[in-house]
């Protein structure tokens, strides 16, 4: 078996929960569940995208209000 001979992009998932306002994320069940597709558009079933893709729009989203981003 050949090993890979040119850069390797790993793949990931991008998934964010989002909360009711006003509720606190400890314990609670998220309201909506998104996963995110390769524009950092949602789509309607969990897509496989870059890491630095993932990671770049985890970043983006990180600190809006209601919602925690994941990347797997």
């Amino acid at each position: 078996m050949a090993a890979p001979q040119g850069p390797v992009c790993e793949l990931r998932l991008l998934t964010v929960h989002r909360y009711a306002p006003g509720t606190r994320k400890l314990g609670a069940a998220p309201l909506a569940i998104e996963h995110l597709g390769r524009r950092g558009k949602p789509v309607k079933k969990m897509r496989l995208i870059p890491a630095e893709k993932a990671f770049a729009f985890a970043r983006k989203l990180q600190g809006t209000p209601g919602c925690t981003v994941s990347v797997c």
